[in-house]
């Protein structure tokens, strides 16, 4: 048995109003149009829903029970269709994210809680690990987008730079250094330095930076993230040179000061998606999103 939908949508309407008049004015069609629908309906069917009396239908109880599975039926319909209204409109839907620390401590975390504030049916799950596992995550195709550090050529991985901006120079709160508006590699001779892991990108253009200035630092602590460099900077235990986002973080909690270095270091925050996976209208607007705060001065 074959139903057109056209056909349901008349006899629901004649059941609700009473009237084929009614019905066609609410389908926006002429009544004999209605009427045929409505016999066509009976024909597929094979059976009588109406019982025709002094010009007026009357339903069946067959009629009456095809009714309740026909109504089900519309307001499912009417369910997906505000449900694809709300996909449209960014107000349902999903992301999963996977970042480094450098983001994922203090930046994602404010964007998320602004980007969901009126998305209640939003779902949005971040995952934080080192960038080489970032692109792991990534290259399964598990993961709507990363952000990390690293460049790739893997094939399964699209990179993009997401923004580009100077390290930092940081200082605990009253060094002698803070009388400079500038910080150079010279004023860092003999300084105790506490540096990010050796396997860190980051780590490398520092290192190349004082080695090209023969500048010795005191290289004693080291740790895998940017905020525990902050956290022991802010201690007292040393200076450091980080990414920009952590270290406004830091600076905006008072913890730590900062100061332009030079000469400049580029830091690249890098946004990573699956090749094979496109990326959703909700995730591009995430990452617009994400971009302009990026560009903001102050980050937050």
């Amino acid at each position: 048995m074959k139903l057109n939908h056209r056909q349901l949508e008349a006899f629901r309407a004649l059941i609700e109003t009473g009237s084929v008049t009614e019905a066609a004015k609410r389908m926006l069609v002429t009544q004999p149009a209605t009427s045929r629908l409505i016999s066509d309906l009976e024909h597929n069917v094979g059976y009588a829903l109406f019982r025709r009396e002094k010009k007026r239908l009357y339903p069946t109880p067959e009629a009456l029970a095809l009714f309740e599975e026909v109504d089900r039926s519309f307001i499912g319909l009417s369910t997906i269709a505000e449900a694809a209204q709300e996909i449209g409109n960014f107000r349902r839907g999903s992301l999963h994210l996977a970042s480094l620390p450098a983001m994922a401590l203090d930046f994602l975390p404010r964007m998320i809680s602004q980007f969901c504030e009126d998305k209640p049916d939003i779902s949005i799950s971040l995952q934080i690990h080192s960038s080489q596992r970032v692109l792991q995550c990534v290259a399964s195709q598990q993961f709507d987008m990363g952000f990390a550090e690293i460049d790739t050529e893997h094939p399964a991985v699209l990179s993009r730079v997401l923004y580009e901006a100077p390290m930092v120079a940081i200082l605990p709160k009253g060094h002698a250094l803070l009388q400079r508006s500038v910080i150079s590699p010279e004023d860092f001779e003999g300084e105790n330095f506490v540096s990010l892991g050796s396997n860190y990108l980051s780590r490398k253009k520092v290192d190349a930076v004082f080695l090209a200035s023969n500048v010795t630092r005191k290289l004693q602590i080291e740790t895998q993230l940017s905020m525990a460099v902050g956290r022991m900077v802010a201690r007292g235990t040393g200076v450091s040179i980080i990414d920009h986002i952590t270290a406004h973080s830091l600076q905006d909690q008072g913890l730590v000061e900062t100061r332009p270095f030079q000469p400049g270091i580029s830091y690249q925050y890098r946004v990573l998606l699956p090749s094979h996976k496109p990326l959703s209208r909700l995730g591009e607007t995430f990452l617009d999103i994400a971009r302009k705060n990026l560009e903001v001065a102050d980050v937050g």
